[in-house]
């Protein structure tokens, strides 16, 4: 047999092999699979999982062939870092690498390992977060794509849009309130939402928006399920796409920037730092860590736990 017989038959046993290796992965990932579904629907959209399914099925094959590896519990910080390296050179782009971490670190959960994923900042991503474009909404923005709404009787979207900038809704978060929700915010004072993953948070109500929710109610029932944007028989995903398609068609007659709904989050929580580090008293605030703590109450109204967060919606750097 020649070397280059060798060097063949050796290419192929070992592609063999790494489709063996996958293949074992995928069985065990059904199991854990099926687990995770079970766990988080009603939390997690069915659209979400998919995504995240199909993210974990590329890093498991990545696994297969790079380390041929036996046990998805066995995954670790090498096995990341390879796949950031790997999924970099072909030139992926950062977000949906991050898309990809967040899907192996929600299955990862799941599989009862004692090995603990490094997060994205000593992964070396936290940097491509905080260095996009300024994505908040200036005052005069706001009000003229409000004014441009109510023009053309889209009640939802300037209904969408006062959600997003006065209590930091993400559009998918608006679609999911009902009646209940809004009765029992202007009982107790709080929003509850339930956001990305599942993640429950209860946002405080500005005084002067109270009766921006009342109206909320005009025109529906007295039963607590009844979805807000969402009529009957419509789908959810069609009102997220008309109120973002809203903004994106008029946007030029607004400004010259390409703003989006999602730009009202970030001026929502760069209000709420200012408001905090003004007057950190009214928020029990110690001032000899009012930046970290003041960051870390923005980032749990926002829906996500870390302060580091913050800094990407308010542009305050490190």
């Amino acid at each position: 047999m020649t070397n280059d017989s060798v060097k063949k038959s050796k290419t192929a046993t070992s592609v063999k092999g790494a489709g063996g290796v996958y293949k074992n992965l995928m069985a065990q990932f059904e199991k854990i699979w099926r687990e995770a579904v079970r766990t988080t629907t009603g939390g997690m959209s069915k659209k979400s999982h998919f995504r995240y399914r199909d993210s974990m099925n590329n890093f498991l094959r990545f696994c297969a062939e790079k380390y041929h590896l036996q046990k998805i519990a066995n995954i670790g910080e090498k096995h990341l870092r390879a796949y950031v390296d790997y999924r970099r050179q072909a030139g992926i782009a950062e977000k949906t690498l991050k898309n990809d971490l967040s899907a192996v670190r929600f299955f990862h959960q799941f599989t009862n390992s004692r090995n603990e994923l490094p997060d994205n900042r000593a992964l070396g991503i936290e940097k491509t977060l905080e260095g996009g474009k300024d994505r908040a909404w200036t005052d005069e923005e706001y009000q003229r794509m409000i004014e441009k709404a109510v023009e053309l009787g889209r009640k939802d979207v300037v209904m969408a849009m006062k959600l997003a900038r006065q209590v930091g809704l993400r559009v998918h978060e608006c679609t999911r309130l009902t009646v209940g929700h809004i009765q029992n915010a202007l009982r107790d004072g709080e929003l509850e939402i339930k956001g990305k993953g599942g993640r429950v948070r209860r946002v405080p109500v500005r005084p002067e928006f109270r009766s921006e929710l009342e109206s909320l109610l005009e025109g529906h029932g007295s039963r607590n399920d009844e979805k807000i944007f969402v009529p009957p028989g419509e789908k959810t995903h069609t009102v997220i796409k008309s109120i973002q398609k809203f903004i994106q068609r008029h946007r030029e007659e607004i400004t010259e920037r390409k703003i989006t709904f999602h730009g009202l989050r970030h001026s929502y929580a760069r209000e709420e730092l200012a408001q905090r580090l003004e007057r950190p008293e009214r928020n029990n605030l110690q001032r000899n860590d009012l930046n970290r703590s003041a960051q870390l109450q923005v980032a749990e109204l926002l829906g996500h736990g870390r302060p580091e967060v913050t800094k990407v919606y308010t542009g305050t750097g490190k």
